[in-house]
């Protein structure tokens, strides 16, 4: 389990509350995942959720902003309302303190996450 804390000791994580954002939701059918429009909206943010429907999925791509065919996308206003942990994966709803890196690569860590790496020796930050 330590080892598991050695990669988040050097980052330094101030305090955070991140809010629900938009999101572009689209419906994509099972055989066209590789949907070149849906590729091109997700590379600008990088991230999106798939989750299962019948017939394909229901996808929610992070939205901050640009362009964007709004017959094939629907504009979901605040859709994207948690994030994951980076070291465990629990959700973490928004506007729940979590700690995130204040420079560097972009890390989020769960109140308990922070806590098991602060008291390892490590947090750099608050």
């Amino acid at each position: 389990m330590d080892s598991d804390l050695s990669a988040f000791r050097g980052l330094s994580f101030m305090p955070s509350r991140i809010p629900a954002l938009d999101a572009l939701e689209v419906f994509v059918p099972a055989g066209t995942e590789r949907d070149a429009a849906v590729e091109d909206v997700t590379a600008r943010t990088g991230a999106s959720r798939w989750f299962p429907a019948e017939g394909g999925h229901r996808v929610l791509i992070l939205f901050e902003g640009g362009a964007y065919d709004r017959s094939r996308f629907a504009l979901a206003k605040g859709a994207w309302d948690h994030e994951h942990c980076k070291r465990c994966s629990d959700r973490i709803e928004s506007m729940t303190l979590c700690w995130v890196t204040d420079g560097g690569p972009h890390v989020l860590l769960c109140e308990e996450c922070y806590r098991l790496v602060a008291e390892s020796g490590g947090s750099g930050g608050a």
